[in-house]
């Protein structure tokens, strides 16, 4: 016959002694086990964080390649979550804008000159002319005037003929993407010259609206700038690049809206330096009959080499309205534009959809006949340079 479980547990908790005890848990024991374990996951991560890996993680734009890390000064292009805008609209106002347009030059061009084999030269802007001091010599004294004969013939009379009032062409680019400024500009007196960007939203409603208005259509393209740390856009015209590449991207541009007589270059200032890319922009414009602007964004462009050579009809931009916005400093550039178009006879003016340009603009345009100007359309200066 079995024993009872209890008693058979009784006799196992016997000592030597013969004494019967019960199992009890000790609660210090158990605390001092639970502080060991604590104390050991602790050192276990402390010792993990320090081990890390302190190399580059991924973002958004995927992992460094192993052995190239990524310059400082060069920033991966990221797709941001606002459009690329020259300034922010309300309707963006707390959300990241992309880089958006190199540094505009300062430079004045004069055009109507030949001098060394251009036909422009670079003129600095007014505050930094100074005129030149002469230099002391010896007093001389100016020759009696000779008195002409009697027998000699009067000069003829000058006839009198109509005065050719100075041209002034303002052209406005990077429109299309800014809806609410573009219509805007849109309303302003005009004949005005409206360059859109190509990857604009909504450009058939927006050009057929600039027409209507009684503007002059041109397309603003972009082209690869000399800094990384700014984005052009999708579809650049790059350099480097396999002919049919650039091709294709080029008639892309090309193919985004209808009725523009000619095109500008967005940024561009390291593609308008290469004469290869160049070349082949001018052969297409060649046979779609378009006209070329450059927006002279470098001095080392060669726009005006490679569309002599192909024999597109071209001009380059005299003064940047807005390289500073403010408006009196828009004001100032006014001034040259003016001072430029009275000299030579024509100027050619750059300006964007931004609240201080337009502010600028409103008030000039709508006195610049009376002061003695014709305001005229891009093509009309091409033609006539």
């Amino acid at each position: 016959m079995k024993e009872p479980r209890d008693r058979k547990t009784a006799k196992k908790n016997r000592d030597l002694s013969g004494r019967e005890y019960k199992f009890r848990l000790n609660p210090l024991r158990q605390m001092a086990f639970v502080g060991i374990a604590l104390a050991g996951i602790g050192i276990g991560y402390g010792l993990g964080y320090l081990s890390k890996d302190k190399s580059p993680s991924s973002g958004p734009s995927g992992p460094v390649a192993a052995g190239k890390p990524a310059a400082p000064d060069r920033l991966p292009l990221q797709v941001p979550l606002a459009p690329l805008l020259p300034e922010k609209s309300n309707g963006e106002m707390g959300k990241p804008v992309r880089p958006y347009e190199e540094a505009l030059p300062k430079d004045i061009i004069e055009t109507g000159k030949e001098k060394l084999g251009l036909d422009f030269t670079v003129t600095p802007p007014p505050t930094m002319l100074r005129a030149p001091t002469p230099e002391p010599g010896p007093l001389k004294l100016k020759p009696e005037p000779k008195v002409a004969a009697l027998t000699s013939k009067p000069e003829p009379a000058i006839e009198n003929r109509p005065r050719i009032a100075p041209r002034i062409a303002i052209v406005i680019d990077d429109l299309g993407i800014d809806k609410p400024r573009t219509a805007r500009t849109i309303r302003l007196k005009g004949p005005l010259t409206l360059s859109f960007m190509t990857y604009a939203t909504g450009l058939g409603k927006q050009t057929e609206a600039a027409q209507s208005a009684g503007h002059e259509l041109w397309m603003h393209i972009p082209m690869e700038p000399g800094s990384a740390d700014v984005d052009p856009g999708p579809n650049v015209l790059l350099t480097g690049i396999p002919e049919k590449e650039l091709l294709t991207s080029l008639k892309w541009n090309l193919a985004q809206f209808s009725g523009y007589v000619g095109i500008n270059n967005h940024m561009g200032s390291r593609f308008t330096a290469d004469l290869t890319g160049m070349t082949l922009v001018m052969k297409e414009l060649k046979k779609r009959n378009l006209l070329f602007l450059d927006s002279v964004t470098s001095g080392k462009t060669v726009g005006r080499r490679a569309a002599k050579s192909i024999g597109v009809p071209f001009i380059v931009r005299n003064v940047f309205l807005d390289h500073e916005d403010d408006i009196v400093a828009i004001q100032k550039r006014l001034k040259e534009v003016e001072r430029l178009a009275r000299k030579v006879g024509i100027a050619v003016a750059i300006g964007h959809p931004r609240e201080a340009t337009l502010r600028a603009l409103i008030p000039w345009l709508e006195k610049i006949e009376s002061r003695g100007f014709r305001l005229v359309p891009l093509s009309v200066a091409v033609k006539k340079n």
